[in-house]
């Protein structure tokens, strides 16, 4: 009878990196961390949760599934993860783009177009045998709709009232609870290392204020915009007509509030009339648990990047499909099966 394989699935992203070991999809062990630091190397600040949650909850040949914002082939090593980890029982590292977990949380096997949004945002859809990706572009780049734009959208709306230059919003009184001296409030946002989590935490804020106050409605409402045009974007990617019916999700903090899932239903009911509007399957972490179970036939199984030990001297695995390589570790005596495709 075989034993139950243990998975540490992470999701990494701007807010919180969130880990949990899991045996047969039942939890074991839970841990938050600080928020992951996309401008600084991706692969050891994983490296250190995976460290760091096997040192508290020991256990042997532990698939580790992770999915990372801001991920890319260039910066996408499993290998590197995997010869960290190894003392601390990590057999094999499995990656994705935090947008292919997205997808997978919210819609699992099903085609169609799933959004996550937290402080940044990506949409991802699938066709028949296809996918396309829809922003996704950072805070500088993109992000149309995320957190982070609209607490950007608050902040700047609040000076402007600040400076007569707009119109009043409560949301100053938010800025001004928070920072009594608001001339240098952009000094500390600016200097906080953390200030992309922070610029997004005033969303939720924002949300609520939407039902009363008027600039903050129009940023919910340009908000939502943004998101269901990133979704039409993504079924014509892959094909889908608006005959078609694509099945439709949504995951992600932001997304919770009825004040803003219920103006993107209606946009998209509008734009999408014989679209299966869902409820997601699961959350990010249950979109990252799909992930070393990804089917080769699913359209994103070519996007993730995978190493794996085996035992030495085994002949390396010819690349499937022009996506996988097989590299040999003779200092640790075992081979890497890497996969290096865009995330």
């Amino acid at each position: 009878m075989n034993q139950p394989v243990p998975t540490l699935v992470v999701d990494a992203g701007q807010s919180s990196i969130r880990a949990r070991l899991q045996v047969d999809n039942k939890p074991v062990f839970e841990r938050t961390f600080a928020p992951l630091l996309t401008h600084q190397p991706l692969m050891p600040q994983l490296g250190k949760v995976v460290r760091a949650v096997l040192l508290q909850q020991p256990a042997t040949d532990v698939r580790v599934a992770a999915a990372l914002s801001g991920l890319t082939p260039l910066n996408a090593d499993p290998g590197s993860v995997l010869r960290s980890c190894q003392d601390v029982g990590v057999a094999s590292v499995v990656l994705a783009h935090d947008s292919i977990s997205g997808y997978l949380g919210c819609l699992g096997e099903r085609r169609g177009s799933a959004v996550a949004a937290g402080t940044g945002v990506v949409t991802l859809a699938t066709g028949a045998t296809s996918y396309s990706r829809v922003d996704g572009w950072g805070n500088i780049m993109g992000d149309a709709g995320s957190g982070y734009w609209i607490g950007r959208a608050g902040l700047e709306a609040a000076m402007r009232a600040y400076d007569h230059r707009g119109a009043e919003t409560a949301i100053l009184d938010l800025v001004q609870h928070d920072f009594p001296e608001i001339e240098t409030a952009y000094i500390d946002i600016q200097s906080n290392p953390e200030r992309v989590a922070l610029v997004a935490s005033y969303a939720h804020k924002i949300i609520e204020l939407s039902g009363q106050d008027q600039v903050a409605a129009r940023i919910v409402d340009q908000a939502t915009d943004e998101l269901s045009l990133s979704v039409g974007a993504s079924l014509k990617g892959t094909g889908w007509t608006h005959g078609s019916r694509p099945a439709i999700s949504w995951v992600g903090s932001i997304l919770t509030n009825p004040r803003m899932a219920d103006p993107l239903r209606s946009k998209l009911e509008r734009e999408w009339p014989n679209a299966d509007i869902v409820a997601p399957f699961g959350g990010p972490l249950e979109g990252v648990a799909q992930l070393p179970d990804l089917p080769a036939s699913h359209p994103l199984y070519p996007l993730l990047h995978v190493a794996e030990t085996t035992e030495a001297g085994t002949t390396p695995v010819p690349p499937a499909s022009g996506s996988r390589t097989s590299l040999i570790s003779n200092d640790e005596n075992s081979r890497l099966q890497t996969n290096r495709d865009i995330a």
